[in-house]
């Protein structure tokens, strides 16, 4: 179940990819004017229904593709989102009707302090809320981790990359002397070399850092942070309470002194960037040590110029035995070509990639790929007072060697339209499908929707049957996921026992 509704939320998050990627367009387009009336200064209300086709598919197990044979023919969507012109606050409904059974709601809210969910699909009136920097991630967090000293630092690090650019701008000049110190320290490892690759001159620069001098001086920056009282107060600004407390007072350098020492951390950060006697790059590489229980123990990143553009590689190594090489090119403007190759473990425990049975057995899987992207031309007809742009997208996955992944592609048509006038309504109409290219087994998810005038919502923080969530503990939330979950599976069970009922003969 929790599998099928993933694959929903990928089908969703793909659909309204579209309107994500438009807040980048020219403010006269057509596409700006659907995000802008959308998403900051009006509403937007669409309906996606699914259609089926295909006896099997060897992409997914039998009893996966029998059970999204008998729901999303039955299933229908609704998505919904209203706010005001100038105004941080507004709500996202999603709401889920089968045949036969009553819809449910389920609301996602947010205003500039808090965000919020509640919809009667988790079974209550109540609105959940927490602060707007709280990751909800923690819901997932085993209760047996609660009340730990060091909440995950990778949510601090992305609070600040998303921070407000007024924040930003206050926070810069602190931030750049950090910056350029470590610039500094990287410098006394440099080297520079020079060669020949293809009969093509270069020099490089490089650098290599033993993972035992990496520590020192993240110690020493730790030491000169926490005399920053500045710096440290601005971080806060974007902290959540517990990662405030966690890291940014002075009496946890200790503790991080002491994690430090005893981190078991062997190899070195390699960096290396080459360029020809024209001063183009070459090559720009970057490889990572990580510590002994870290849930990668490789990870290389690297750039390369091609043809059309450019060429990017990640390859790497996990705890659990996986190991994958990932790349991928421009071979035109809007087409990228690459390959995937993997290695995973057949017997593992995903949840806590903890190997079973010792060295696991690991399975190849791998594949070529190529993504096309037809952005399409904004037109305009005097005759009806409509401007039209259609942008289309295909990937089409094809498996190397022998495999019993089949061949694959992914479809995406996206609609637009709207009258020339500021206030008329715009329509974004389309289909989002996957299809087996050897048996012929699609899925395709269609959607119908447009802008429209701004309705009532929930301010979140206004809402007087608010439960904090980010205030529980670990344990109770856990009971409450617990009971989210159970109503989501029978709400979409009994759509299962009637579809499936339906296609017995």
């Amino acid at each position: 179940m929790m599998r099928m509704k993933r694959g929903i939320a990928f089908v969703l998050a793909l659909l309204l990819a579209l309107s994500a990627a438009v807040a980048l367009a020219e403010d006269d387009t057509l596409m700006n004017k659907f995000y802008q009336q959308a998403f900051k200064e009006s509403a937007y209300r669409g309906t996606v229904a699914f259609t089926v086709i295909g006896e099997e598919t060897t992409a997914l197990p039998e009893e996966t593709w029998t059970l999204l044979k008998a729901l999303l023919p039955q299933l229908t969507i609704t998505l919904e989102h209203s706010t005001q012109r100038n105004k941080d606050e507004g709500e996202v409904g999603l709401t889920f009707a089968v045949e036969g059974q009553q819809s449910r709601k389920l609301s996602f809210l947010y205003d500039d302090q808090l965000t919020g969910i509640s919809g009667d699909l988790l079974d209550s009136d109540t609105v959940y809320s927490a602060a707007r920097e709280w990751s909800w991630t923690h819901l997932f967090t085993p209760a047996a981790q609660e009340g730990e000293a060091w909440p995950p630092i990778g949510q601090l690090l992305l609070n600040i990359l998303n921070a407000p650019e007024s924040w930003k701008e206050r926070a810069k000049p602190f931030l750049e002397q950090y910056e350029t110190r470590a610039a500094e320290w990287m410098n006394s490892f440099a080297t520079v070399s020079s060669g020949t690759e293809g009969l093509v001159p270069y020099s490089e620069l490089a650098c290599k850092i033993p993972a035992r001098e990496v520590k020192e001086e993240i110690k020493a920056l730790l030491t000169e942070l926490y005399q920053d009282q500045e710096t440290l107060s601005l971080l806060r600004e974007v902290a959540t309470p517990q990662e405030a407390a966690a890291y940014l007072q002075p009496a946890s350098l200790p503790a991080l002194t002491a994690v430090l020492e005893q981190m078991q951390m062997e190899g070195s950060v390699e960096i290396a960037r080459r360029h020809d006697s024209s001063g183009t790059a070459l090559l720009d590489s970057i490889s990572f040590p990580f510590a002994k229980d870290a849930l990668f123990t490789r990870l290389a990143f690297s750039v390369t110029p091609s043809q059309a553009g450019q060429e990017w590689r990640a390859t790497g190594a996990m705890k659990d035995g996986a190991e994958f090489d990932v790349s991928c090119g421009q071979s035109g403007a809007d087409n990228y070509t690459g390959s995937v190759a993997l290695l995973l473990p057949v017997k593992a425990d995903s949840a806590s990639f903890v190997v079973v049975g010792g060295t696991p057995e690991l399975k190849p899987v791998s594949f070529d790929y190529s993504l096309t992207l037809d952005r399409g031309e904004e037109a305009y007809s005097i005759a009806d007072d409509k401007a039209t742009q259609t942008v289309r997208a295909s990937l089409m996955i094809v498996p190397r060697g022998e495999s019993d992944v089949p061949m694959q592609v992914f479809s995406l048509t996206a609609n637009l339209s709207s009258g020339s006038s500021k206030q008329s309504p715009t329509h974004l109409d389309g289909n989002l499908s996957w299809m087996d290219m050897n048996s012929g087994a699609a899925i395709t998810a269609q959607l119908t929707s447009r802008t429209v005038a701004p309705f009532a919502y929930t301010v979140v923080s206004e809402a007087e049957n608010a439960v904090r969530i980010d205030r529980m503990t670990g344990a109770e939330r856990a009971a409450l996921l617990e009971s989210w979950t159970a109503g989501f599976a029978q709400f979409f069970a009994g759509a299962l026992l009637g579809g499936l009922a339906d296609t017995q003969p």
